[in-house]
């Protein structure tokens, strides 16, 4: 097992949907009111991330459309559109494989047997004494565009150059899954986090990764 400290700085102001009180959302904190990145978000982004690496690199697409067979169809022609639909299959299931192997499957009524993954992601927790900065808003009608009348409100973000420091724990990846990995992280930050991202919020930067014992990890007081 091994386990890796990451520290995620936002390169942009962040939001996380937290507690609305009257016309101010607030941004997602902790029981100790510190702001924080849930792990199932971060694992849910870099899964996506992970998934779209893997479709660029084998050449899977996704708007695949499967070919038909005509019943006056020669054999040659039937063995050759075979032959595509096979080959699409085979490329899902790699990347199924690859993707699941690291992040785990999930349970439900069509699968068989729930898989592990072979990692697991703390939360991410901001540093103490983050100051938070205030966004004004006005809420849009989408039929022709124009602002609701009353409708102003104010998002409070965490500000440029904050620091969330998290916790990846790896048991047994190959060196390509390693890469896949790596490569999701980093994806992840230029696809960004939290909330308004069309905005342009929520990209980070990376500080590390760095290996840590595991009595390293209890001397940060972190609770999985």
């Amino acid at each position: 097992m091994k386990i890796l400290k990451i520290i995620l700085v936002n390169t942009v102001d962040f939001h996380t949907r937290g507690e609305a009180q009257g016309s101010t959302v607030d941004f997602l904190k902790n029981s100790k009111g510190i702001p924080y990145i849930p792990a199932t978000h971060i694992k849910g982004v870099m899964r996506t991330e992970a998934e779209r690496i893997m479709r660029s690199i084998i050449g899977y697409k996704s708007d695949f459309v499967e070919p038909k067979i005509n019943d006056d169809a020669s054999e040659a022609e039937k063995d050759r559109i075979k032959s595509i639909r096979t080959e699409n299959e085979l490329k899902l299931r790699e990347i199924s494989t690859v993707v699941c192997n690291i992040f785990g499957k999930i349970h439900d009524e069509n699968a068989e047997t729930y898989h592990e993954g072979k990692i697991k992601i703390t939360d991410f927790i901001a540093d103490k004494g983050i100051i938070a900065v205030s966004r004004m808003h006005v809420s849009i009608k989408r039929d022709n565009l124009s602002k609701k009348d009353g409708a102003l409100f104010r998002t409070r973000v965490v500000p440029t150059g904050s620091r969330f420091t998290g916790h990846l724990f790896i048991r047994d990846l190959t060196e390509d899954e390693n890469k896949l990995l790596m490569a999701s992280l980093h994806s992840m930050c230029h696809y960004g986090l939290g909330g308004e991202r069309s905005r342009g919020l929520g990209n980070f930067r990376i500080e590390g990764p760095t290996t840590i014992s595991y009595e390293e990890f209890l001397k940060g007081g972190v609770l999985l």
